[in-house]
């Protein structure tokens, strides 16, 4: 019960932030094409990923550790930090947060705006190889993971400005990539709204490049900032299997406080 409610609550951030991240794009689309007003621009749809990305992780980082990004939970499979089981289900829950998200937008808003904006799918710039666009990927996703690394996973970071700090982080990724490869900087966040769309294209670029990207970032904070570190393998990054430790050693400090007959 307490797998699936850390699966069921890595569902509704996903979905949080696909559905802020994508319909903020096509909000825009529909204030320019439809209504001729002025809109709020590249700078509010960046903003608007990552302050969804903040919130998302604000309400769900108690319960799950708030990855909303299977490049996280790979990356904390890799490192040994989530068994093999726990990242599946992980990765599943946001894959189907995403879709769902992508699928209700589609539903609710209207048509000519949902379609010229392709759904708010990240795409590839003119001008820009698919290379080009996957090492960008490569490198906002490094600078992403590093940084949850760095405020989440390490007990010494500021884990109270977590969500903030992550946030930024995708706010200034997008500032620096969204131009170029749209600044996905998550699977899944190009895999529901490319779905509800139909335009898979390129499809390289939003998944090698951010899991790349998260393994190195990953890693690098891994192994040169906490190898003093022992790895826990069953926990997850916020260190959810301390209160059953708490528990077992409270039970064995009861168990040698009863006299012996």
């Amino acid at each position: 019960m307490h797998a699936f409610r850390r699966y069921l609550a890595e569902f509704i951030g996903t979905f949080i932030v696909v559905f802020i991240a994508a319909g903020a794009i096509v909000a825009d689309v529909f204030l320019t094409r439809t209504r001729l007003a002025d809109s709020f621009g590249p700078l509010g749809i960046v903003a608007a990923y990552g302050l969804a990305v903040a919130i998302a992780m604000l309400a769900v980082m108690p319960i799950s550790g708030a990855h909303l990004n299977p490049v996280i939970s790979i990356s904390a499979y890799v490192a040994r930090r989530l068994s093999f089981s726990e990242a599946a289900g992980y990765v599943l829950a946001q894959v189907a947060g995403g879709i769902v998200a992508a699928f209700l937008l589609r539903a609710i808003m209207p048509k000519s705006a949902f379609d010229f904006a392709s759904g708010g799918v990240p795409g590839l710039a003119a001008g820009v190889s698919v290379l080009q666009a996957t090492a960008v990927e490569v490198v906002l996703t490094f600078f992403l993971t590093f940084t949850f690394w760095a405020v989440l996973v390490d007990e010494r970071g500021p884990r109270a400005v977590a969500p903030f700090a992550v946030g930024l982080a995708v706010i200034v990724g997008g500032l620096a990539g969204s131009a170029f490869s749209g600044a996905a900087m998550n699977p899944v966040r190009w895999l529901g709204p490319a779905l509800a769309s139909t335009h898979v294209s390129n499809w390289l670029i939003w998944t090698v490049g951010p899991l790349l990207g998260g393994l190195l970032g990953s890693l690098a904070y891994e192994s040169l900032f906490m190898s003093e570190f022992p790895v826990k393998p069953s926990a997850t990054p916020l260190d959810s299997g301390d209160e059953e430790e708490e528990e077992k050693e409270e039970e064995e400090e009861e168990e040698e406080e009863v006299p012996q007959a």
